[in-house]
């Protein structure tokens, strides 16, 4: 069994357990790919002895592997995603972030890695992605073009309103003024989404929430609408351009430039234990509804 291991350098407090797992992979005969930048890291932290036995790749290549871990938060987890994409393979997250929304393990919980994830006692959710293709500019974003939380588009660096017309599926759309858009998967909802206050969708719902941030008039509301639906994009600006990040990423783009949103070929496959609830997640790591007596 190959496994892929992908990381962020912000693993202070946690190198030691980094270092048993993979000893624990390699004694337990799994053939094992890292991610190169977090091999340089860890073996610049614990030493070039570490490195022996290990494979490494680029995150620009694809590992072929037959499970991937990620070790960090949700920015971890996402760059870990977008690398095995391309070979459907599932993706559990180890969490030594802050939040770790998407990660189902913990060091804290070592059982729930040893004896579960690597005896392949868990469950496998798919998660749908968004495709973005960015039309009338010639300039290369450097961007990832497929979205696992959402796609934003905001105002530039002036401080002045946006207007982002959206159609869907080729028919009138709507107009949104303000300082911008978010249109996210049910995976992104709870995240930039929840906070311009859009509703959290289930995982597996297939739709996108479609949400104003800081809309100029009240009745621009969020919207959901299936994931089939295919939104084009253009944006009015007093500035000379706008802002569009995918899952974070950004870049400006002139406002010639217009976007099309279509749901992505590829799709995450999220790992997680076999016990797993949504509502969980959510009270666990939201704090949503939770009972204190």
């Amino acid at each position: 069994m190959r496994i892929a291991v992908n990381g962020n350098r912000r693993q202070e407090g946690h190198f030691q357990e980094i270092a048993r797992l993979f000893t624990t992979l390699l004694s337990r005969g799994f053939d094992v790919v890292v991610a190169e930048p977090f091999l340089r890291m860890l073996t610049e932290r614990l030493g070039d002895r570490f490195a022996l036995g290990l494979d490494y790749l680029p995150l620009s290549q694809a590992p072929n592997a037959d499970l991937a871990i990620s070790i960090g938060g949700d920015g971890a987890f996402l760059k870990t995603a977008r690398w095995v994409a391309s070979d459907r393979t599932p993706v559990a997250g180890i969490n030594t972030g802050h939040l770790g929304y998407l990660s189902a393990f913990t060091f804290e919980k070592p059982d729930d890695i040893y004896d579960r994830l690597l005896h392949g006692d868990f469950s496998v959710e798919t998660r749908a992605m968004i495709h973005v293709e960015i039309h009338g500019t010639t300039t290369d974003p450097m961007l990832p073009l497929v979205a696992l939380n959402e796609v934003a588009i905001t105002r530039g660096d002036i401080s002045t309103m946006v207007t982002v017309r959206t159609r869907l599926d080729s028919h009138p759309g709507l107009a949104y003024k303000g300082d911008g858009l978010i249109i996210a998967t049910p995976t992104g909802s709870t995240a930039y989404n929840l906070s311009v206050g859009g509703p959290i969708l289930a995982p597996t719902l297939d739709g996108w929430a479609i949400s104003p941030i800081a809309a100029h008039s009240l009745s621009m509301r969020p919207l959901v609408v299936p994931a089939s639906t295919r939104i084009d994009i253009d944006v009015e600006s007093r500035g000379s351009g706008y802002r569009l990040a995918i899952d974070g990423k950004a870049t400006t783009l002139p406002v010639a430039a217009t976007l099309t949103l279509t749901r992505s070929p590829l799709s995450l496959r999220l790992v997680t234990t076999s016990d797993h609830c949504f509502t969980d997640t959510l009270r666990d790591k939201l704090g949503m509804g939770s009972l204190t007596l």
